[in-house]
């Protein structure tokens, strides 16, 4: 992943922020919840809509500082998720 080598928000160039886990919150990566007060996570801009809305849509996410698997995409809802409350919002067509 880019931004945990170059410390640096992928097409803005923003510092990435880098510290402790203070919140259950997912990596945006693996889906997992982050271990509070025992893993690294790395903050930064991002926006995962590039190229295929007119508008940016850019906000904060974390990662795992560390190395970790992809979420499958046929996986269905992350298990990790299912003891939080979300809000999905749809986008394009």
């Amino acid at each position: 992943m880019e931004v945990r080598n170059s410390r640096k928000a992928p097409r803005y160039g923003h510092p990435a922020y880098t510290s402790v886990a203070e919140g259950y919150c997912p990596c945006r990566h693996c889906l997992r919840t982050f271990q509070i007060g025992a893993e690294n996570r790395t903050l930064f801009t991002y926006d995962p809509f590039t190229g295929l809305e007119q508008l940016p849509l850019p906000g904060p996410i974390f990662v795992h500082s560390d190395a970790c698997q992809r979420y499958p995409e046929a996986s269905g809802y992350p298990e990790d998720l299912r003891a939080h409350a979300a809000v999905t919002n749809g986008f394009a067509k």
